[in-house]
């Protein structure tokens, strides 16, 4: 069975946070991977993506997945979106306001990130890990919507699963990289015993809240210690294996 969440915060619209069950693959991308960077068979992924499609009846539209490299680049589609280039550009974050195109991204760690807002009819659909959040692709996104008119403090936003603080263990050359950007970072790191661990979901939402965006559903589930439920990438580095599944994120007009 396909294992998919809901937010609180995205109920007039189509969307899910996906888990790993419910797919055909096997192995170490067991069972629902959706990403075609990995060595699992093409057939296996289209036919998880099928799958994934039909869970939010959508199968009859198209979802765009970005070229994901941890940037902090934005991407709008529209009637006028020439699909064979924009495949093939390095992006993190997608919004449309397109009927009939779903957007998502593949996650395995880091923030899944969903928004709508109802009264301009935009969605997006964000990639964060450390380093696109860093780099400010929650910023871009919000501004690429301000520049497309939207009314941003009126925004929905839901951040799927994540791996949790108490998981992501950091080195002093990570913490310190945060700390010269804006000292004031300090407040997402928490130090035990000298060591450190990242918050990246209350640093995702501390850039919404820049812009003035409160309207946030954490759904709180960690990825790394929950191995039946979902894909992690820093879980698969401490089994030492070599490679691991994606999981989708989607939202749909």
């Amino acid at each position: 069975m396909v294992n998919m969440f809901k937010s609180k915060n995205l109920k007039s619209v189509r969307h899910g946070f996906f888990g790993r069950s419910g797919g055909v693959s096997t192995g170490i991308y067991s069972s629902l991977n959706l990403s075609e960077k990995t060595t699992d068979s093409k057939a296996n992924i289209y036919a998880n993506r099928s799958l994934v499609m039909d869970e939010l009846d959508i199968s009859s539209q198209k979802v765009f997945f970005p070229n994901q490299q941890h940037t902090s680049n934005v991407v709008f589609i529209d009637k006028k979106t020439d699909f064979d280039k924009v495949n093939y550009k390095p992006v993190d974050a997608v919004i449309t306001n397109l009927k009939g195109i779903g957007v998502g991204i593949l996650t395995a760690d880091c923030s899944p990130i969903l928004a709508y807002e109802s009264e301009s009819g935009f969605i997006l659909a964000i990639h964060a890990g450390w380093k696109g959040a860093l780099a400010g692709v929650c910023e871009n996104s919000l501004n690429s919507l301000k520049d497309l008119g939207v009314d941003i403090k009126k925004i929905s936003v839901a951040i799927g699963p994540t791996i949790s603080t108490k998981c992501y263990e950091v080195k002093l050359d990570f913490v310190e990289g945060f700390l010269k950007t804006d000292p004031s970072f300090e407040n997402f790191f928490i130090k035990k015993d000298d060591n450190y661990f990242f918050d990246l979901t209350s640093f995702i939402e501390s850039r919404f809240n820049l812009f003035g965006v409160y309207d946030i559903n954490n759904i709180g589930l960690c990825t790394y210690k929950n191995p039946e439920l979902f894909f992690s990438n820093r879980r698969a580095y401490h089994k030492s294996e070599r490679d691991f599944g994606r999981m989708a994120s989607i939202i749909s007009l």
